[in-house]
């Protein structure tokens, strides 16, 4: 189904854009876009009705493209209207929805405050006017998933809250009020409020769109609730069983929670039977390989299960994407690497046949296409598919992305440069607390980044005797006891979005007290801090974009955020890449989170990384120059990709 849209997306707007050129023309297609949505129900009247409408799940899909395409008709159809004339609310909702896709927040919160004064009886207009409260005011910093940390907007929580509250009193004990009054308490109050409001809701008026925003909200790292989230996952499913956010999200919660191989592959038959397309054979494809879902796989079950699928795969048969990704968790929980990385280098060659290159101007797409294609490999492709900018971009945001996607192309190749020239750019257009005295730390100076892992390697002093020391956590009672392996300086930790509220009091003390210079959190945790940043907390502002899988691992993550602020060297220390005898030096993680299992934090490794990928990213940073790996790292890096995953196979840290 996306590959059809996308070619439609593709010509359509092409269409408009040419039609866009003769005089006039623009603003009148950007007016028959606007009105094409007066044939179906508004979202809010859908939710508030109970009622669905795929028709205007459609339209609104055709409607954002096209009225996108034509931003210039968009722009100019803006500046004539005069919103306080308008008479008519659901025109002017129909205005809102389609300026929000454009980011136009302030315009369509003035529309939709005019459509609830002119209908102020009707609930689904201060519904809609709450959300358009939640993005009023310019001046916030938030995440995007591919540029980082950008320039974003502020809600105004009070006159949101509001709003809803005046839903309500119209609606009273509505399900879809309910859950917009959890969704904004989750997001901007108290949590286990909004929590119990959302679960109220979904409970009274079930559909998949709830139970996927309460199992959304389970899963955050400050909430971590695998159990409750995966149950709601799977009650999304049961509501509506061709939905790949809720296979998907059982898949991640199951594997992190109690890893019920047999309850997760059960998912994946009621999902796979929804498909119409050599059914049959597609079922028993599933069935046949049920056994590797067993809890104590063999090696003989593996092979047949591998052989199985490949042999279907070569009959044009194939799982999927959802399923095949739970296949792939499977096999490497197995320790089987190679027949996991096969099949995700099987994964990317369908993302390009599946999606091909067209992008119809749409920057996530082209993220895919080119993760896959520097996935495989193919670099200088990727290369020519975002260098010069494939298109232009709509908004400042829009090419921010194409420009932090050609930039981490580059930096596969080994060339540094351009992260450099354009992480300079976008900390003078957007600073960020921290990031001042972060390059006073770190510009021209030789810097130590020291993994978790027990190498084996005695190389404290020489850790010691950099400018400035690294370490994702803040432990000091193990550099105590450690200090020949490990060094004795902590001058910089960085920590995950679970670590940081817990070791968040220690960090304190420990910059009170200057034995800590400077904490560092990952940006998805941003908005938890907006009001409480302290001085020393800084959020890092982007991530590698580029992975065909999850994110870069911790190591890999801090020496591309440290890279970006000119170091003269980074070494690399304490680090096997997971090709050890554990994955944890003595006292970094204790209990459930010291090894694979259920419910460990370490699973992530599996998770939400890739680790060849990871190698590949690794040699490319050595490849700029800037960083050097010793001891242990660097013999592990020196290795070629195949005996690499010969260690990992053999490996004790990941039994």
């Amino acid at each position: 189904m996306v590959k059809p849209l996308l070619v439609g997306a593709e010509f359509g707007s092409k269409a408009v854009r040419a039609a866009g050129k003769l005089p006039g023309v623009d603003v009148l297609l950007a007016r028959a876009i606007v009105a094409t949505s007066s044939v179906v129900p508004e979202a809010a009247e859908v939710q508030l009705t109970g009622e669905s409408s795929g028709l205007r799940s459609f339209q609104e899909r055709a409607a954002t493209v096209l009225f996108s395409a034509n931003a210039g008709g968009a722009e100019k159809l803006l500046k004539r209207l005069d919103i306080d004339s308008i008479d008519d609310p659901a025109y002017l909702e129909r205005l809102a929805a389609r300026y929000i896709k454009l980011r136009h927040y302030t315009a369509a919160l003035k529309m939709r405050q005019r459509a609830a004064q002119l209908e102020p009886g009707s609930a689904q207009r201060w519904i809609a006017l709450a959300r358009s409260l939640e993005r009023a005011d310019y001046g916030a910093v938030v995440h995007d998933s591919v540029a980082g940390l950008a320039e974003g907007t502020r809600a105004r929580v009070d006159e949101a809250r509001a709003a809803l509250e005046t839903a309500e009193k119209l609606e009273p004990g509505n399900a879809y009020v309910l859950y917009q009054r959890g969704r904004l308490e989750f997001e901007y109050g108290d949590a286990a409020t909004g929590l119990d409001l959302m679960e109220q809701a979904a409970t009274q008026a079930p559909d998949a769109e709830k139970w996927l925003a309460v199992a959304s909200s389970y899963r955050k790292p400050h909430i971590a609730d695998y159990d409750r989230s995966l149950r709601a996952y799977e009650r999304a499913l049961e509501l509506k069983p061709a939905s790949a956010s809720a296979l998907r999200g059982i898949v991640i919660m199951g594997c992190r929670a109690d890893q019920d191989w047999a309850r997760l592959w059960r998912s994946v038959r009621l999902f796979e039977a929804q498909k119409r397309r050599r059914k049959v054979q597609r079922l028993a494809l599933v069935d046949a390989l049920a056994p590797l879902f067993s809890p104590e796989v063999t090696d003989a079950q593996i092979d047949d299960a591998v052989t199985r699928l490949n042999r279907a795969q070569d009959g044009g048969l194939r799982l999927s994407w959802i399923a095949t990704s739970l296949i792939v968790y499977r096999l490497h929980f197995a320790r089987r690497f190679r027949d996991g990385f096969r099949l995700r280098e099987g994964l990317a060659e369908r993302t390009l046949a599946w999606l091909g290159t067209r992008s119809a101007g749409n920057a996530r797409h082209r993220q895919k296409v080119l993760a896959a294609l520097l996935y495989l490999g193919r670099n200088e492709e990727a290369l020519s598919l975002i260098e010069p900018m494939p298109w232009e971009p709509k908004d400042k945001l829009e090419k921010e992305r194409l420009q932090k996607m050609a930039v981490d192309a580059h930096l596969l190749t080994g060339d540094l440069q351009p992260y450099l020239d354009y992480s300079a750019q976008r900390q003078r257009e957007v600073p960020l607390p921290g990031d001042d005295r972060m390059r006073r730390m770190i510009e021209g100076k030789r810097v130590a980044v020291v993994g978790p892992a027990d190498t084996g390697d005695r190389l404290g002093e020489i850790i010691d005797a950099h400018d400035v020391v690294i370490r994702p956590r803040y432990i000091p009672e193990i550099l105590s006891a450690q200090a020949d392996q490990l060094g004795r300086r902590t001058d910089i930790a960085y920590f995950s979005g679970r670590d940081l509220g817990e070791f968040f009091e220690a960090a304190r003390e420990a910059v009170d007290s200057g034995d800590l210079q400077l904490a560092i959190g990952r940006g998805l945790s941003a908005e938890l801090y907006r009001d409480n940043a302290p001085e020393w907390l800084r959020f890092y502002r982007h991530d590698y974009s580029l992975c065909h899988h999850g994110a870069p691992l911790g190591i890999a993550r801090i020496i591309y955020d440290v890279l970006q602020f000119n170091p003269s060297e980074v070494s690399a220390f304490n680090v096997d890449f997971y090709t050890g005898a554990n994955v944890f030096s003595s006292g970094y993680r204790r209990g459930k989170d010291a090894a694979l299992g259920p419910y460990s934090i370490v699973n992530e490794i599996l998770l939400a990384h890739d680790l060849l990928f990871d190698f590949r990213l690794m040699n490319a940073f050595i490849a700029t120059g800037r960083v050097t790996p010793h001891g242990v790292s660097a013999q592990v890096l020196a290795l070629d990709a195949e005996h690499y995953i010969d260690k990992l196979e053999a490996s004790p840290a990941l039994q």
